[in-house]
């Protein structure tokens, strides 16, 4: 009996192993899919650049209607906002529009130099909901063509909005993919490494200047009076630092350990007489649970409770945001909080948040900047070489914490 039970066991054991190793093998392919759409779609949005929009702005070009385009996640067009800034302060009496997804609308909805959004939800780019379908996108390049745009900014778009400008939609356009693809080839376009610079250079080479360096996020005195309120429903001491702590991320491995959030969290509230706000979307609950439940003290969650304005508005209430690679950490740092990103596969000197408050801590390992949905090293990855004594380094040497 023993022996056929031990087998049957190894069997079972053989067949989990299997069918993980299809799924790993699954997952790899989608993403060698992904990538492979990805770099034929910059290469096309490249060459009908270079074929069709060679001619450079002239000097008293001076448009009456702008349309930018950014189709990514919310970290990432929260890293245009700059785009945005200098757009305005360089055409003052131009319509700003802009073309997002719905996860990020309310960013440019905010920005108070945009005047109009529209919503389109990439294939390519959508987490969440249903993308725009294709019948729904001819719509759409029929209203954009209405609007008459006299510049087109396409700070990243998708095979359609690559359509759109094979259409002529506008008689200029600016585009990002142009400059990344003439990099690559050896031609150097861009001045800096990071998000932001690397958008603003879409504007340099035209010759708008680009003085305006940082994110945006507006808050209204409305939206402050409400975090005031919320927060003293929360029964918040005024007294102690409030800390935002941030441990999801869309992407697991992005994500530090429970464990350690718990640690930390301890810490601040044992030796900072820290108030602990964890934050995140409803998704995000489980986790933040697991690391509660393995705190000795007593932290709130919000998590899943605000919308984004509603937490911009909360985060800046806060003395420090603590979290992973993530919307919410770029968030943080556009109303100004001092912020702390822990990074791991993603690449802070590209992808970090933005301004004088912010730090990022990253023990790099051999790998570079890695785009897989799995490490390969397992639980001793590069989110599992931060330590919670870095955290406290970070805070105790930044002057974070009185």
């Amino acid at each position: 009996m023993i022996p056929i039970v031990s087998c049957r066991f190894r069997d079972l054991v053989d067949n989990v192993e299997y069918r993980l190793t299809n799924l790993r093998g699954l997952a790899k392919l989608r993403s060698m899919f992904q990538y492979l759409s990805e770099t034929l779609t910059l290469i096309a949005s490249a060459v009908v650049q270079w074929l069709f929009y060679w001619k450079r702005l002239p000097k008293d070009f001076t448009p009456e209607r702008i349309l930018v385009i950014k189709l990514d996640h919310l970290g990432d067009v929260l890293l245009s906002t700059p785009v945005f800034s200098n757009l305005r302060q360089a055409y003052p009496n131009a319509e700003l529009h802009a073309l997002t997804g719905a996860w990020s609308r309310v960013v440019l909805e905010k920005h108070p130099n945009v005047s109009k959004v529209l919503e389109y939800n990439s294939p390519a780019f959508c987490r969440t909901g249903e993308p725009t379908s294709l019948k729904q996108t001819f719509q759409l390049y029929r209203e954009l063509h209405r609007q008459k745009y006299d510049l087109l900014v396409e700070l990243r778009g998708d095979w359609r909005t690559v359509g759109f400008a094979l259409l002529r939609m506008t008689p200029k356009r600016l585009n990002r993919a142009a400059l990344q693809v003439a990099n690559k080839l050896g031609f150097p376009q861009f001045t800096g490494t990071h998000e932001t610079t690397r958008n603003l250079d879409v504007l340099h080479k035209a010759g708008i200047p680009t003085s305006i360096q940082t994110t945006t996020f507006s808050i209204t005195t409305e939206d402050q009076k409400w975090a005031s309120d919320f927060l003293s429903t929360l029964q918040i001491d005024g007294e102690r630092p409030l800390i935002a702590i941030h441990p999801g991320s869309p992407i697991p491995i992005k994500r530090w350990m429970p464990e350690r959030y718990a640690e930390l969290a301890d810490w601040l509230i044992a030796q900072k007489r820290a108030e602990i706000l964890f934050v995140g979307v409803k998704d995000e609950i489980p986790i933040i649970t697991e690391i509660r439940a393995l705190m000795r003290a007593e932290s709130n969650n919000i998590a899943g409770k605000t919308t984004l304005t509603q937490l911009a508005s909360i985060l800046l209430k806060c003395n420090v945001f603590i979290g992973n690679d993530s919307g919410p950490m770029h968030l943080a740092a556009a109303v100004d909080t001092q912020t702390i990103g822990l990074y791991g596969p993603g690449d802070p000197t590209r992808f970090g948040p933005v301004g004088p408050k912010c730090q990022t801590i990253r023990q790099k390992l051999d790998c570079p900047p890695c785009p897989e949905t799995t490490c390969r090293f397992g639980e001793e990855g590069c989110m599992s070489a931060i330590q919670v004594a870095d955290v406290i380094q970070t805070l105790e040497n930044g002057g974070y914490l009185p």
